[in-house]
């Protein structure tokens, strides 16, 4: 009896305490509020979310790149989030105000109760967003208060808060920059690398048109690696009618320019369902057959390194003529795109080819040389990018556009003469960056759409993204010469 005496109090203290928690949760109480999202299974409501009921829950329809939002008809002041996961599937989580793109907390679980506070801020809708999850999560509750005080600041020892700019297991930058190097870095490198045609047992062929091109990919071993040195302009006219020369249903694949010879005239590559392909050293141009893409890649397909390529349009026509000069659809992980010189086109490097292309998707740009470009520098949707002592000049509307939740590690970078060269535009979910010591000259910041982001003029990151890869990394000082000097064809000897 005495413990049936002590339950009833301890019962009753804690339906009032929950009673006064929900009564405060603006998430409910707040004006007009509401919840929406990203997916939901069947039979799931995104207003589980706000209920004050933890047997209700919104769970969506896949395991990562989810979002969950609370919302309100008018902006509300807060400093605490409580989640509350139905489970433990959550592995990797942030939290963001939708308002103006800035992370407010990540981490890698959420369990039964986790309370996040933050300095005050004024948010009309806060995004939970799922990167990742061992399955389908299920999310009971999405709490939002005001609490007296004022809130906590994020602890910035903490090495998954946003405001912590190193993760003690990053690997650091290190080494030479070495721009004729014999093995790519950044997403490339990982699991066990990117070799191309190299390899015991490689066969080598030499192609003077596309119709030897062809004939090399047709009658390859499959159980060797093969490189195709391309000696000659390769056009339609001589590639036996084909559109555009896939690699497709293999691995193991290079396609390098032999010196200054090797042009691709209004023909291009697309990589589909293949691995470990290295383009190196070509020309590609006025690309209006086939995917109208100089470079395309179309997932399944990992491990690829696109380096030391000049690739151009024309700004001369309409901005639809041509499509992208080097881009990436679906599946498609582990790629570095490095040393290339990308210039006068519209539509310059899309990689989600819509909102619905969700893909985790890694791709690292460096030493890029990106000039008389109007957009897409590149357009991101979803995953990570890493984009690292490339140069930019004459970008004329928009230059890196981060969308759909990714997340984008902008380092040593230099931008000259370029309008709106970090922004989040034109989709239903904004992107993230993480900008490191960058340089911006002649810059004008433009808002534009409504609802899109620009990141400047006082840049600041929205997210931090951490790298699983080691790399040399030059001084901001020095990229400009440095790129001008080594991107492009004929610099190195392959």
């Amino acid at each position: 009896m005495q413990h049936q005496h002590l339950l009833f109090p301890l019962f009753a203290i804690s339906c009032a305490v929950s009673a006064a928690v929900h009564a405060n949760n603006l998430a409910i109480t707040g004006p007009g509020a509401g919840a929406d999202g990203s997916s939901k299974a069947s039979g799931i409501s995104y207003s589980s979310v706000r209920d004050a009921n933890l047997q209700s829950y919104w769970q969506p329809s896949a395991n990562s790149n989810q979002r969950v939002s609370v919302k309100w008809s008018s902006a509300v002041q807060l400093n605490q989030v409580v989640l509350k996961e139905s489970g433990s599937a959550v592995t990797s989580w942030r939290l963001v105000n939708n308002d103006t793109g800035t992370e407010l907390a990540s981490g890698s679980s959420i369990g039964s109760n986790k309370v996040v506070n933050i300095s005050t801020i004024s948010s009309q809708k806060l995004n939970l967003e799922i990167i990742s999850a061992s399955s389908a999560p299920r999310i009971a509750e999405f709490e939002v208060y005001l609490t007296t005080g004022g809130g906590t600041a994020p602890d910035p020892t903490d090495p998954v808060d946003p405001t912590d700019p190193v993760d003690p297991t990053e690997p650091p930058p290190t080494g030479e920059v070495t721009s004729c190097s014999a093995s790519p870095q950044g997403y490339a490198s990982l699991d066990g690398g990117t070799t191309g045609g190299a390899g015991p047992n490689a066969v080598t062929v030499t192609a003077t048109t596309g119709a030897e091109i062809l004939a090399a990919l047709a009658n390859r071993d499959l159980n060797r690696p093969l490189t195709i040195r391309v000696n000659g302009t390769i056009t339609p006219a001589n590639s036996g009618g084909v559109s555009k020369f896939d690699i497709k249903d293999m691995n193991n694949v290079s396609i390098i320019g032999v010196g200054n010879t090797a042009l691709f005239d209004g023909i291009g590559l697309k990589v589909f369902r293949a691995n470990n392909v290295i383009i190196r050293n070509l020309k590609l141009r006025y690309v209006n057959t086939g995917d109208k893409d100089a470079i395309t890649l179309e997932g399944p397909a990992s491990n690829i390194w696109i380096d030391h390529n000049e690739i151009y349009n024309s700004l001369d026509v309409d901005k639809d003529f041509y499509d992208e000069l080097v881009s990436g659809k679906k599946d498609v992980d582990k790629v570095t795109i490095s040393y290339n010189y990308l210039h006068d086109s519209w539509k310059t490097s899309l990689w989600g080819n819509s909102d619905s292309d969700n893909y985790n998707r890694r791709i690292t740009f460096h030493h890029n040389h990106w000039q008389r470009v109007n957009s897409r520098l590149p357009l991101f949707r979803y995953g990570q990018g890493h984009i690292y002592n490339n140069y930019y000049s004459d970008v004329q509307d928009t230059g890196i556009n981060s969308r759909m939740g990714a997340v984008i590690r902008i380092e040593n970078n230099v931008f000259e003469n370029t309008t709106n060269p970090i922004v989040s535009f034109y989709s239903s979910a904004l992107g993230y960056w993480d900008t490191r010591g960058n340089e911006f000259s002649n810059t004008t910041w433009q808002a534009m759409p409504a609802e899109g982001v620009i990141a400047g003029p006082d840049v600041q990151s929205t997210a931090v993204l951490n790298l699983p890869y080691s790399f040399a990394l030059l001084p901001t000082s020095e990229v400009k010469a440095h790129v001008l000097a080594n991107a492009g064809v004929n610099k190195c000897s392959f």
